[in-house]
């Protein structure tokens, strides 16, 4: 089987935790490190649930390096009243057996692409897009490496989730969104339009609930504390599938639809900081996600964890 070389840039955060073990889990997909950065909540603790989520998928051959410890101008946002005091609602954390990575992860991104054949890598990116921009910045020949970005964030239809026009990862660090937009570099978003199309539904919770093993029942735990999180702020909902719907679009593009865009991202003080805006052309580098089929998202995922 042909895999995908990919590095992983998140803040678990308890749906990219589910994203992990989706990623883990794929005989498609060749993870070489995984890469942290603060977001969903404080970078000691994304770098610590990256590394638990690695032990719980048998992965120790995965490396984690830590990356940036705030955004690039901005003051620091997090997320703890929706994914936990410990980034990971669902799980009980623990100190994983295997150690950070050494080195930083921006310079083990430059250092990664600047070595890689053309386009060899796809670099799949969850949180702030802080260690993204920074490598960019310093070393913009990284581009070479890159086949594209797959990225969960920004919103246009569907508003905001962190303000009503803003969503976390971009409202998180949107001058790094900004540099990572403008770069050229191809990329496909996932981003809230789509994502609140997909939804942790208690049927779909009860069939994953029916599969045997270990992975299944902490894939059920997660997705359970995600909708009584999700709760709190909007009663009657189930969780959406943000940073999931990143490894379902690698693994079964067919179940998207899509258009091409130019995506930038609104630096300006004010209510409307952190919005993305999209192009109302069908052209330009990058790929705007707007719709999914949600079953077939769900069926990937039984897929996945019951075959583990």
């Amino acid at each position: 089987m042909t895999t995908t070389p990919i590095i992983i840039d998140c803040d678990p955060g308890v749906d990219d935790a589910v994203m992990l073990m989706m990623a883990l889990a794929s005989p498609a997909l060749d993870v070489r490190a995984i890469t942290t950065v603060a977001g969903n909540v404080p970078l000691h603790l994304t770098s610590r649930n990256a590394r638990m989520m690695c032990q719980i998928m048998d992965r120790a051959d995965v490396p984690v390096f830590a990356g940036c410890p705030r955004p690039i101008l901005r003051d620091p946002v997090t997320a703890e009243h929706f994914h936990g005091d410990s980034g990971i609602a669902g799980l009980d954390p623990f100190e994983p057996d295997a150690p950070l990575a050494a080195g930083h992860a921006v310079t083990h991104l430059i250092d990664t692409l600047r070595s890689a054949g053309p386009a060899e890598y796809t670099i799949v990116v969850t949180g702030p897009l802080t260690n993204i921009a920074a490598a960019i910045v310093m070393a913009p020949d990284i581009a070479l490496g890159i086949d594209k970005l797959v990225i969960m964030g920004g919103a246009d239809s569907e508003g905001g989730n962190i303000t009503p026009f803003a969503e976390f990862n971009i409202f998180a660090d949107p001058h790094a969104g900004a540099v990572v937009f403008d770069s050229g570099i191809p990329a496909t978003i996932l981003n809230l339009d789509v994502t609140h199309q997909v939804r942790a539904e208690p049927e779909r919770l009860t069939s994953l609930r029916a599969l045997p093993g270990l992975r299944a029942a902490i894939m059920v735990q997660l997705l359970e504390a995600a909708n009584v999180l999700e709760a709190r702020w909007k009663e009657g909902r189930m969780t959406p599938m943000h940073d999931p719907a990143t490894i379902a679009y690698l693994l079964a593009p067919h179940l998207f639809e899509a258009r091409k865009a130019t995506v930038s991202v609104d630096t300006e003080a004010g209510m409307r900081f952190g919005q993305t805006r999209v192009s109302a052309l069908d052209e330009g580098p990058h790929t705007w996600v707007t719709k999914a089929d949600a079953d077939g998202f769900f069926a990937l995922i039984e897929e996945l964890v019951g075959k583990t």
